[in-house]
């Protein structure tokens, strides 16, 4: 399985351009909780550390969609050393607001406005690197999937160390420092940059694409699926009388989706892309049903083994269907725009899973995330290849 992966990174660059986006991408699973830690630790509202929270993450999943058009145009060596600088810069502002609450939410806006789309910019590079082995882009796209994992298990808990340790500033400070340097590394990596395309080249629309529409619902199915179980496996625990084990689930449940997407990325598949969807979907929706009817910590530690190991499957066949449905000219854009609906998708499931658990309890909240596997994969099912023939296999 590992052999697979070696020689995956031992494409010219890649090993590079791989690190150095695993760095500048480390803020995305610091920022929003360092925000929420400083401004309920400085002013002890967490209303408002919840909506300037929230403002961050919408602007940076409607500024992402801009700013990777702009990379497909200009280049990434010439967009990433201003876009990490402007996103260090709202982060300064936001902490030298001396608590002035319009400057701290100016700060957040241009800090997620400005905020790279790094998960898509590496996913470009290992589309143009691989290009003569397209067998291999599955292997690439589950390793960084996996690295994805590693990001949003390590980056919370150590936001809260650093936090509680150190300094309730000092997350913030060491996210811009993250993002400018390894932007800045990722920029001078010039040989595996895909080819810009410029404005007089004809490019269209991307959704002129037959079928990419379905893909940034689907990434928001998945953001749906993650929002709502983690905020309804934090009630139940809380409800069973150990909060704390809520973290031991959750890290769990990701440690086995990185497993799955190990397993998963290093095979050869045979089904054409939207049917590994399919079957990818559908398999995660009765894999995280059974939440609905636990009882206790272990039976939900048990079925989150399961239902994690399903999770990085969908993930890698949701971007290298997205790949397959557009041309090289806009591949940042249209992974952008799939990964921008998970994020939205994931603040709608957090959301409307605490109305649930308000109204109905955690039982009844279980049953968020397996609409969305079930959404996702109904949406599966229309990408077809007589519709899309680029995508006819793998």
């Amino acid at each position: 399985m590992l052999g697979t992966y070696r020689e995956v990174l031992q494409t010219p660059g890649a090993l590079k351009f791989s690190s150095a986006t695993f760095l500048a991408r480390l803020p995305i699973a610091i920022v929003m909780l360092a925000i929420v830690l400083y401004i309920a630790g400085t002013t002890g509202s967490y209303a408002q550390a919840g909506i300037l929270a929230a403002a961050f993450q919408i602007s940076a999943a409607v500024g992402a969609i801009f700013t990777s058009r702009l990379m497909d145009l200009k280049g990434q060596g010439v967009t990433l050393p201003y876009l990490a600088f402007l996103n260090a810069l709202g982060l300064m502002i936001f902490l030298f607001s001396n608590e002035h609450v319009a400057l701290q939410f100016l700060g957040v806006l241009i800090a997620g406005a400005a905020q790279p789309a790094l998960g898509s910019v590496v996913r470009a590079r290992w589309a143009v690197a691989l290009e003569k082995k397209p067998e291999m882009k599955r292997a690439a796209f589950a390793w960084e999937s996996i690295l994805d994992e590693l990001i949003f298990t390590v980056g919370p808990i150590f936001t809260a160390v650093v936090a509680v340790q150190v300094g309730l500033a000092v997350p913030l400070v060491l996210a811009a420092v993250f993002m400018l340097t390894g932007s800045l590394l990722l920029a001078v990596q010039r040989k595996t940059e895909p080819h810009k395309h410029p404005a007089g080249t004809p490019r269209g629309n991307v959704f002129h694409h037959h079928n990419m529409w379905r893909m940034p619902i689907i990434g928001g199915c998945f953001g749906w699926l993650f929002g709502s179980y983690e905020v309804t496996t934090v009630a139940f625990a809380e409800n069973a009388g150990h909060p704390e084990l809520s973290g031991v689930i959750l890290g769990l449940w990701a440690a086995c989706s990185g497993i799955g997407g190990l397993w998963f990325g290093h095979r050869a598949w045979n089904a054409p892309l939207h049917k590994q969807l399919v079957y990818c979907t559908a398999i995660l929706c009765i894999a995280i049903f059974p939440a609905v009817f636990v009882r206790s910590i272990p039976a939900l530690m048990i079925s989150g083994i399961f239902a994690g190991a399903a999770i990085a499957p969908g993930l890698i066949t949701t971007y290298a269907l997205t790949e397959r449905l557009v041309p090289a000219s806009m591949l940042t854009e249209a992974l952008t725009w799939t990964n921008s609906g998970m994020i939205l998708g994931y603040a709608a499931g957090t959301s409307l899973s605490g109305f649930f658990i308000d109204s109905f309890g955690t039982t009844l909240s279980y049953l968020l995330p397996p609409t969305g596997a079930l959404v996702a994969m109904l949406l599966a099912f229309g990408a077809t290849p007589a519709l899309t023939p680029s995508l006819e296999h793998d």
